[in-house]
């Protein structure tokens, strides 16, 4: 072989190590690696027959709730939180119970699958005689409002809202139209005392999904979620003074579609 051909081919192997090394030790390279590491939600949701419902939430607010407490207790997920429909709705996205685990980081979450093999979703063999879980999705919590200090969940009311993406509209754009003209709405119903915590959580999933992204409101109460259309058309009434909102809001288009929302409470441990 002619020396100078080798001496090239010599060249370029070592470039190409020196490149490759330079890729892994670069910032963006570790960030990449990180991501998915970070805080996630597992969200769960059940449907039972009208027949089963009022007993499967019997069974929830007693030895359901005690074990998902211990399960917190001993570290199998950060937090938790369990909400069931004040109503009876049917429709594919419409659960009678919904169970939103919350871990540190995403390989926490294997911790859950070991509960999975001998409870799935989390339920023993005789709760799942009652109610079937429907859906399990791996989410990440986008946007969400600082907890009132007035925040009293015994009294809370929630809305579950699953939203679709409109065609052709990315996760992107929607994270700017909601820092714009959405995020100040719920802020300041925050600030009005009608909620007590918001959170809008986007579906790891990008396609086959039920949902794009959940919006789940935390009234305060009762009373807070029978205000929410009044002090919806004030705050909106005093964003107008603000030009950017203001333009967003003249400029709207449709860029998501709304799925069924549903009315759900709170089941909580006994203190």
């Amino acid at each position: 072989m002619n020396p100078l051909t080798v001496r090239l081919r010599f060249l370029i192997k070592h470039l190409a190590t020196a490149v490759a090394a330079a890729i892994l030790a670069c910032p963006s390279a570790a960030l990449a690696q990180e991501k998915g590491e970070g805080p996630m939600s597992l969200f769960i949701t059940y449907q039972c027959p009208a027949a089963n419902k009022a007993a499967f939430r019997a069974h929830i607010a007693g030895a359901g709730i005690t074990q998902f407490e211990q399960w917190k207790k001993e570290g199998v997920y950060q937090d938790y939180l369990v909400l069931f429909s004040a109503f009876v709705n049917t429709g594919p996205t419409a659960p009678d119970m919904l169970v939103r685990l919350d871990f540190a980081k995403y390989a926490d979450s294997a911790k859950w699958k070991l509960i999975e093999r001998a409870q799935p979703a989390g339920m023993t063999a005789s709760a799942l005689a009652l109610c079937t879980p429907v859906t399990s999705y791996l989410t990440d919590l986008n946007f969400a409002g600082k907890p009132s200090a007035k925040r009293d969940l015994s009294k809370a009311v929630y809305l579950w809202i699953p939203y679709h993406l409109e065609k052709n509209v990315s996760k992107a754009q929607y994270k700017k139209y909601f820092e714009i003209y959405v995020k100040p709405q719920n802020d300041a119903w925050l600030a009005e005392g009608v909620l007590s915590w918001w959170g809008v959580y986007f579906n790891q999933h990008n396609t086959g999904t039920p949902w794009d992204m959940i919006f789940l409101y935390e009234y305060s109460d009762i009373v807070g979620l029978s205000r929410r259309d009044n002090i919806k058309e004030s705050v909106r009434a005093k964003l107008r003074d603000d030009p950017v909102w203001k333009q967003a809001s003249d400029n709207k288009q449709s860029l998501r579609i709304e799925d069924q929302v549903i009315i759900m409470d709170p089941i909580l441990p006994a203190r």
